[in-house]
């Protein structure tokens, strides 16, 4: 092996290292704040009423999240591809200089000129090296500009977005205390969390996920002890007392608004004491940047290319937050703030298990896809100094495969069907047991006033909600790493198209059937549906259309590692991702005798509202729990002995990428 190849190899070794690495602490980072996050909800919704908790974390929290989302995502997905786009850039420079040094030594010259050839090439190769180092420095530096979007775009969507909420809002919600206060603060935690936006990019492309796990966690927990802080000393102070229009504390929406800006200070304070010492690598207003184009100097500030992904995935990143916060949009416009809690937290402990399994891996896939695949990938040139024509464009993807795009097509997709397989494992579990144990941890974790809302029966759509978001999840992951900008703007369509599904869904199911609230959760449901069916398509298609370039004739075949990877057309596969018969029939029985034990121990939601210290139900509650551990236990010991040889796979994937 040679040297450049075995560097390459310890690269890569590297990356899949830190990959494997930030998988873990992303999870864990999810795990802890969440269940800070669960716990401060048990001592917020005793502490605050429907109203205040509804307007906080429905109406406040969508004004904070569209603004942060509409001002980074799409700059976080088109840099995610940038760092890949460099790497394989600066591999072209490198590869130019080979073919000219070759070209000048292959001409016929006397044997005595040897040693002055030897020379010119010498000099040569530092003069390109110098010139590719060069190269890099500009394009480090022009996306280091496209870093700092997130901050100039902060700026007006903060103000124009929060005087828009602040003169609709209804008189309901705009009568309560510290109401116009309280938007002020959120928009000013926006704008301090946009702050940490081009270190966060910085650290992302380092692949340093310590510093996120650091400032996250340093931030849920401030965010914790503040809002349960400022609650219990106001209700100590005596001004406690007094109540607000609809019933809710005085001091209950500040409280929430200077938790969320203890956040914004903890998560910016920890990204400049780490980057701090490197500021010349990032900044926060774009510079100016000289480059060399045909014998021209140009100023440019931003890269045309990468600008314009940057613009098409705000514009999908808009579309798609529609459909995402769709149904708090309707719930804020629609329902009455005692409701609005009830659905802000059914939705908070719902979405538990997405955030803290789910969302990780949905982020750590992209990262994963995006860097496996960057062989695989066809991005548009980088500016029109190298622009290649129309024919050429038509035929450079269907340039044969190398051994190592192979391997990496045959990577992803084994890596992509084994984690659909391992989620429908975790989804046909909580299906089995969630509904019904439902009514017995709710009888024990929500107070008296929230059972009477919508959040009981919001939370048992969600048994049915979780599997979708799953697995849309995971495939647009994919689908993200690999699109092309042609790609983004079909997709960009799509969604919404699927926004109008879900605007007509939310019509017919929660007002002409009368499902209410519940109907907003099946339409997210059906509207997730028809988008994971796109990105499934898709990567379908995209799979086919890479293999279908062939292989390259003089490329050795290594396209089966030792890591047992398939020899099948990579692609998904349906087949692949259905967990087998055995954990199928021991799903399909449990769900059967742990309903059985919900009917006879007379534990269903009919008895939500009896008193939880009531001696004979909770014998009755502990029965039902005895009797479904037991097969939870079976189940989870069938799907471990079915699926120890796919998550050993993965694990050797993920830790050998070059092998």
């Amino acid at each position: 092996m040679s040297s450049k190849e075995s560097e390459s190899t310890i690269k890569k070794s590297t990356g899949a290292s830190k990959f494997l690495a930030g998988a873990s602490s992303l999870v864990l980072l999810q795990v802890l704040t969440r269940l800070v996050t669960f716990f401060l909800n048990q001592i917020l919704v005793r502490l605050s009423t429907p109203q205040v908790f509804g307007t906080a974390a429905i109406q406040f929290e969508l004004l904070l999240s569209t603004i942060l989302f509409l001002s980074r995502e799409g700059v976080r997905l088109a840099l995610l591809r940038s760092s890949t786009d460099e790497k394989k850039e600066g591999d072209t420079h490198d590869q130019g200089t080979d073919v000219v040094a070759g070209a000048s030594t292959s001409k016929p010259q006397p044997p005595t000129s040897t040693r002055k050839r030897k020379g010119n090439q010498t000099s040569t190769e530092k003069q390109s090296t110098s010139q590719s180092e060069r190269t890099t420095r500009e394009s480090a530096l022009l996306t280091s500009n496209i870093a700092t979007l997130p901050v100039m775009l902060g700026v007006p969507l903060s103000l124009g977005l929060s005087l828009f909420y602040m003169y609709t809002a209804s008189a309901e919600t705009s009568s309560q205390p510290h109401f116009h206060t309280s938007i002020i603060i959120y928009t000013l935690s926006a704008l301090v969390q946009l702050a940490a936006e081009p270190m966060y990019i910085f650290a992302q492309q380092e692949l340093n996920f310590a510093v996120r796990l650091r400032s996250e966690a340093s931030g849920v927990i401030s965010r914790a002890a503040v809002t349960v802080c400022v609650l219990v000393l106001a209700k100590r102070l005596g001004k406690v007392g007094e109540k607000a229009v609809g019933d809710g504390d005085e001091w209950g929406l500040l409280a929430f608004a200077l938790g969320q800006l203890a956040y914004g200070i903890f998560v910016l304070g920890t990204y400049i004491w780490t980057y701090w010492s490197r500021s010349s690598e990032w900044r926060w207003l774009p510079k100016k940047v000289t480059t060399l184009e045909k014998g021209h100097l140009k100023q440019r500030v931003f890269d045309p290319t990468l600008l314009t992904l940057t613009i098409s995935m705000t514009v999908q990143s808009l579309v798609k937050h529609l459909l995402t916060e769709g149904d708090k949009v309707a719930v804020s416009r629609t329902s009455k703030l005692a409701d609005q809690g009830g659905y802000a937290v059914a939705s908070n402990y719902g979405s538990l298990v997405a955030r803290i399994i789910f969302q990780p891996v949905e982020e750590i896939s992209r990262v994963y896809f995006s860097k496996t695949l960057s062989v695989c990938t066809t991005e548009e040139p980088k500016s029109s100094s190298n622009a290649t024509s129309k024919e050429d464009k038509r035929v450079q993807p269907e340039k044969p495969l190398t051994s190592t795009q192979q391997n990496a097509l045959r990577q992803a997709s084994v890596t992509l069907n084994t984690l659909l397989l391992l989620q429908a494992h975790l989804l046909l579990i909580l299906m089995t047991f969630l509904p019904p144990y439902l009514p017995t941890l709710l009888s024990h974790f929500l107070p008296k006033k929230y059972l009477v809302t919508s959040a009981p029966s919001i939370l048992q759509a969600y048994a049915y909600y979780l599997p979708m978001m799953a697995l849309n999840g995971l495939v647009e992951a994919f689908a993200f790493s690999v699109m092309s900008p042609a790609d983004v703007k079909v997709q960009t369509r799509w969604l919404f198209a699927t926004s109008i599904f879900f605007g007509v869904s939310v019509w017919i199911l929660a007002d002409r059937l009368g499902l209410g609230e519940v109907g907003l959760v099946y339409a997210n449901i059906a509207s997730l549906g028809l988008r994971a069916a796109w990105a499934m398509l898709f990567s379908n298609k995209w799979f086919k259309r890479m293999w279908s370039r062939g292989v390259e004739a003089d490329e050795p075949n290594t396209t089966q590692p030792k890591s047992s990877i398939s020899t099948s057309t990579p692609g998904l596969s349906f087949r692949e991702t259905i967990p087998p018969l055995s954990v199928l029939i021991a799903s399909a029985v449990s769900s059967q005798v742990v309903r059985y034990s919900q009917v006879w121990f007379n534990v269903g939601s009919q008895n939500l509202l009896q008193q939880s210290q009531d001696r004979n139900l909770l014998i009755s509650q502990a029965k039902h729990v005895i009797i479904g551990g037991f097969f939870a236990l079976l189940c989870l010991g069938e799907c471990y002995r079915s699926q120890r040889s796919h998550i050993q796979t993965l694990i050797s994937l993920v830790r050998s990428r070059s092998s």
